[in-house]
């Protein structure tokens, strides 16, 4: 019984083999040169594959006759067919140069007229909505193989390099290619899911980089309005940042293709730069073959689009190179997919082209709809659209064709973090041997991937790779950890004290926290504890303690915090506490920036007085984008006066302002409101992300004495602002605040409960230049009314980037006005211009005039990092 057993799985393993057949190629040209980067398509398997750099390729077929499709950028595309027997087949084709056609296309062109590529592509917009969501559902199956090589890393690099924590030996990675190979079933399904199970794994990627379920199938698509992280020269509003050219046309099946050229206007990392061919009639994309720069990074993308239903073009080859050079390090990478489609369902609400646009308005739903295809049969028939008319068409398209769960996600304010791929690996994915591979491999082993190979399975890694990791993330950080308890204690640290608590330590190196004329140095510490549940609910208590060199005082401070509704972003926190104080408190110059003027320059920015105080504030939203905030403050005010004046530059020091004593209850309650406030969900808390709509603020504050003090504040003050960000492009974005307010009562005001306004008076600033003054004196305030206003228009493209050898840099330009009215003064207004850097820092230059009289000149440089050290 067992040996009629061993015969018949013999048998069926002989007869497996028997038929599976090799067929091996080569894609030449006339001149018998290898045509790199070749696609193979075969019809009756729905299957595309490619041609390795030197033109070679490999595949597993079941005996029998195969239609076969060649095609290569700059060749004829090739039909033949090729039958399979039963020894396999070796074949050797040659491809024609393609022939230009453009000549026959433009007759007697003019100069001053469009180019045709225009009119191509506004029909390629205008149904792009309807192939994004031409297809309900495919199955599929997808080789996918990723390959990276390190060719050069900084040796400082070399020996700090950490790989999910854990240390990775990278000169034993240097010059040779990690590779990683998967055979998947995967399953589409509209709109954006994918099911992708790994039938077969290989790699020689070290076992740190966590590879133990492979490479995803890609998502991205050129019909989207982004793709690759770009902005999709098929996108709405593509004549906006891209120059269209048609360079050549062709002939596949009963249709023109026509090769456009696509030229960013700027040289931008969010645009695209290359061709995509596209097919008339259908005006489908036939090739993608784009390029994108960022930061030294280059990629590469070609992708084949091949019918493999009736008026259906699905991508069946992808082929992406990366090449980096940046930092001193240089890289190389390419992922590689084959797919071949078993089944395809297409979307009926979907299913519209230029010939069956017609048909879909019988199936409609909604009354609206008819008009809808009616104004698409309408746009349909024109041999010529203008951009509005392609514009408005794609809309029309997006209604028609696009699915109601991406209309509720749209309509929703929940922006829903969504699992796009969701991988399986079979638990057999890494047993199979080289025969196997042998037969599912799309694209031929080279040598040096074979040595990558041999050498990770002599070292163990043949096998899956960080099995008991719960996390398919790769975190890649440089630098050494701090190991051992001396090296905690004295850059700090936080210590985790069982799964929800954890506490944190500022170090013995942040031991001086500031200086200044009043307090000298600042030594001491600061501890934060922190509890958090799982349900995102958290308390959080930070102590701090500092002995002031100058007043041989300390001061103290503790501030304690509870999230008691994470979906109502509900926060209450109390402090309190005895320290030396800014008279404009939040509005005021940072305490950090004004210690490093104070120690070098002998300047001082800060009129300091000493508070003794206690502080209640709560804030929770009652709707979505409605809060409600109130606050109490108990405060006592005492001068103070300098008790040093020592400085690096031996510069006499200023005397500091001294008010008068008293006590103070600040009652504080107000509301914001941003309509249609879109939020995320992460962890079981609330996290607001963006609106369309300004946001409008209301405030009120009542200053009093809690047992009716004469020498208390008596007053009743109401401010409101309206402030919003508006995204014009990509390119640029205009934000603005309007404010205001003034006291119902004013019956006793101290410098303390003044409105004052942002100000930068130091050369150097830690905050942005958008909503505050950069040449007013510091103190600058209003004791009765005020009226501010501020608007900044940033660009990447505004003036010096428009230079074309500045395109490539990573600044962008802003223009910045803002205007004053007070009841102590005549109208402020300011205006400047800046230029910044990847939002690491900003330098300007500001023009200030009072009425209308030029009154000032200066310089601001802004480092928001210098924020981090105010922190601390």
């Amino acid at each position: 019984m067992k040996t009629c057993l061993l015969c018949i799985i013999g048998f069926v393993l002989f007869a497996g083999n028997l038929s599976a057949q090799t067929l091996l190629g080569t894609i030449v040209n006339k001149k018998g040169e290898p045509v790199p980067n070749s696609t193979i398509y075969i019809h009756e398997l729905a299957r595309g594959i490619a041609a390795d750099d030197s033109g070679q390729f490999r595949m597993t077929l079941h005996e029998g006759a195969y239609t076969f499709e060649f095609r290569s950028l700059g060749y004829e595309t090739l039909t033949k067919p090729i039958t399979i027997g039963r020894s396999g087949a070796s074949v050797r084709i040659e491809l024609e140069e393609k022939t230009y056609l453009l000549e026959e296309v433009l007759v007697h062109p003019d100069r001053n007229a469009e180019d045709p590529a225009y009119r191509i592509m506004r029909k390629a917009i205008a149904y792009a909505p309807h192939y994004r969501y031409q297809v309900k559902e495919y199955t599929s199956e997808a080789y996918i193989k990723g390959t990276f090589t390190i060719d050069k890393i900084p040796a400082l690099l070399k020996r700090s390099v950490k790989v999910n924590n854990e240390n990775v030996d990278i000169n034993t990675l240097i010059g040779k290619p990690m590779i990683v190979e998967s055979e998947n079933q995967v399953r589409f399904l509209s709109p954006d899911t994918y099911h992708q199970k790994v039938v077969a794994l290989k790699t020689s990627v070290p076992k740190e980089f966590n590879m133990n379920k492979g490479l995803n199938t890609l998502t991205s698509s050129i019909y989207n309005e982004q793709f690759g992280g770009q902005i999709s020269p098929l996108s709405m509003n593509a004549f906006t940042y891209y120059t269209f050219r048609l360079e050549d046309t062709g002939v596949v099946g009963d249709q023109t293709l026509y090769i456009i050229h696509v030229i960013p206007k700027k040289k931008s990392a969010d645009l695209l730069s290359g061709y995509i061919h596209i097919l008339s009639n259908t005006w489908n994309v036939y090739i993608a073959d784009l390029i994108s720069k960022e930061l030294g990074i280059t990629m590469h993308y070609r992708i084949n689009y091949h019918e493999v239903k009736p008026s259906v073009f699905l991508p069946t080859t992808y082929d992406l190179s990366m090449k980096m050079n940046t930092m001193g390090i240089k890289a190389s990478g390419r992922y590689y997919a084959s797919i071949q489609y078993n089944s395809v369902a297409l979307n009926s609400s979907a299913a519209i082209s230029q010939r069956q646009v017609s048909k879909i308005a019988g199936k409609a739903a909604s009354p609206n709809r008819p008009q809808r295809i009616k104004q698409l049969e309408e746009f349909a028939q024109k041999e010529k659209i203008t951009d509005k008319e392609a514009r408005k068409m794609a809309k029309l398209m997006t209604d028609v064709s696009e699915p109601e769960k991406v209309k509720n996600e749209r309509r929703s304010l929940e922006i829903k973090e969504i699992e796009r791929v969701k991988m399986e690996v079979d638990s057999l994915a890494w047993m199979h041997d080289s025969t196997y591979w042998a037969q599912v491999r799309k694209l031929p082993l080279h040598d040096d991937e074979r040595i990558s190979y041999r050498l990770q399975d002599s070292l163990g890694g043949g096998g899956p790779h960080a099995a008991g990791s719960e996390s398919d993330n790769v975190v890649i950080s440089v630098g050494e950890s701090r190991k051992g308890l001396p090296a905690k204690l004295l850059a700090g640290d936080t210590w985790k004290l069982g799964k929800n608590a954890s506490l944190g330590y500022s170090g013995l190196a942040r031991a001086v926290k500031e200086y200044n004329f009043v307090d000298g140095f600042w030594l001491g510490q600061a501890l934060t504890f922190r509890y958090e549940t799982d349900g995102g609910k958290a308390l959080s208590v930070a102590p701090s303690v500092y002995y002031t060199t100058a007043r041989q005082k300390a001061v103290w401070q503790v501030a304690a915090a509870v999230d008691y509704a994470p979906m109502s972003l509900g926060h209450l926190s109390l402090s309190a506490g005895h320290i030396s104080n800014d008279v404009k408190r939040a509005c005021g110059v940072s305490r950090w920036m004004n210690s490093l003027a104070a120690l070098g320059l002998g300047s001082n920015y800060i009129r300091f007085y000493d508070s003794r105080f206690l502080r209640i504030e709560n804030g929770i939203d009652l709707v979505n984008g409605l809060r409600l905030l109130a606050g109490f403050l108990w405060e006592e005010r005492q001068p103070l006066a300098n008790r040093t004046s020592f400085n690096l530059l031996q510069t006499p020091v200023p005397d500091n302002v001294a008010y008068a004593p008293h006590t103070a209850a600040v009652w504080r309650a107000g509301v914001t409101y941003t309509p249609f406030y879109r939020y995320r969900i992460r962890d079981g808390k609330k996290e607001y992300d963006s609106s369309l709509y300004p946001t409008f603020s209301l405030l009120y504050e009542k200053g009093t004495g809690l047992f009716n003090s004469m020498r208390s504040p008596n007053y009743d003050r109401m401010s409101f602002s309206v402030t919003q960000q508006i995204n014009r492009t990509v390119f640029d974005r205009l934000q603005y605040t309007l404010a205001g307010g003034g006291y119902l009562n004013s019956n006793r005001l101290y410098p303390y409960d003044y409105k004052y306004f942002t100000v930068h008076p130091m050369l150097f600033t830690d905050t942005s230049f958008e909503n505050g003054f950069n040449l007013l004196p510091p103190y600058t305030a209003a004791k009765e009314w005020w009226a501010e206003g501020h608007i900044t228009y940033q660009s990447d493209y505004l003036l010096i980037k428009n230079l074309p050898f500045l395109q490539e840099y990573l600044l962008d330009e802003a223009v910045h006005i803002n205007g004053l009215a007070t009841d102590n003064g005549q109208f402020y207004f300011e205006g400047g211009y800046s230029v910044g850097w990847m939002g690491m820092g900003r330098i300007g230059v500001f023009a200030g005039f009072e009425g209308r009289q030029f009154d000032r000149l200066g310089v601001r440089i802004s480092i928001p990092l210098l924020n981090m050290f105010e922190k601390h």
